[in-house]
């Protein structure tokens, strides 16, 4: 977000917390592809974790991770989109 230009950044802040209808949980939970998120481990437990990988969605807990994943910790993000984690 330090990169983002703050306009960008407000109007993107706005549109999450308008939501989607569905819900993205709900159309992550439907896709019928394989799907994997990630929560930055210093983000704290991720609320309907269980939920998710009932539906088929992998949860991976990103060490020394907070909101910026790929900045906090780019190996792992990176080894998670390839397939390696």
């Amino acid at each position: 977000m330090r990169l983002a230009d703050p306009r960008a950044l407000h109007r993107t802040a706005l549109a999450l917390r308008h939501g989607t209808v569905p819900t993205m949980r709900r159309m992550l939970t439907g896709l019928a592809v394989d799907r994997v998120y990630l929560q930055g481990e210093l983000s704290g437990e991720l609320p309907g974790a269980q939920a998710l990988e009932e539906a088929g969605v992998r949860v991976v807990a990103v060490p020394g991770a907070g909101h910026n994943i790929m900045f906090d910790n780019p190996g792992v993000f990176a080894a998670v989109l390839a397939g390696t984690h």
